[in-house]
């Protein structure tokens, strides 16, 4: 069976949910138009059904063998390290977000991109940096004092 077609129709509805009303934003942030109300009602009420439902053919397409290279790019063995540390980074970034913002001597405006950018690339790196002293120092110690407990015990 050739996926190739499925793949294409959900990554369609996959950009359709993204872009969708881009010129809708476009036309409200240049003041030009406001959004009709059946453009925002239908896709406030629909986007999100869209994007589970391509979302889930997807992943069935991967877990049947049709994943093609985007199967093999997901399942990279790299994606582990990263996610070791993903829950780590939830629990650190709120923190270090209100550290950083409360040092700074000067506001953050977001029309300059690269200040912007350069604060989130900052605020990310810092992130997984001390997620991973974190995995360290706390969870790993623990996941093997853990695994040691369990073994006695059989």
């Amino acid at each position: 069976m050739c996926a190739t077609p499925i793949w294409a129709v959900t990554a369609a509805v996959q950009y359709g949910v993204v872009f969708g009303l881009y010129d809708d934003v476009q036309g409200v942030m240049e003041h030009q138009k406001s959004a009709s109300e059946i453009d925002s009602v239908s896709y406030q009420s629909l986007a999100k059904i869209a994007w589970s439902l391509s979302l889930t053919v997807q992943i069935l397409l991967c877990q049947c063998g049709l994943g093609g290279f985007i199967n093999s790019l997901l399942s990279w063995s790299g994606w582990q390290i990263l996610s070791r540390l993903t829950y780590s980074v939830f629990l650190l970034h709120l923190g270090l977000i209100t550290v950083l913002l409360g040092q700074m001597r000067h506001p953050i405006f977001l029309n300059p991109d690269f200040e912007f950018s350069v604060l989130y690339l900052g605020i990310l790196a810092i992130s997984y940096l001390s997620a991973a002293v974190l995995y360290l120092t706390v969870e790993q110690p623990v996941a093997n004092i853990e695994g040691l407990t369990y073994r006695k015990n059989r």
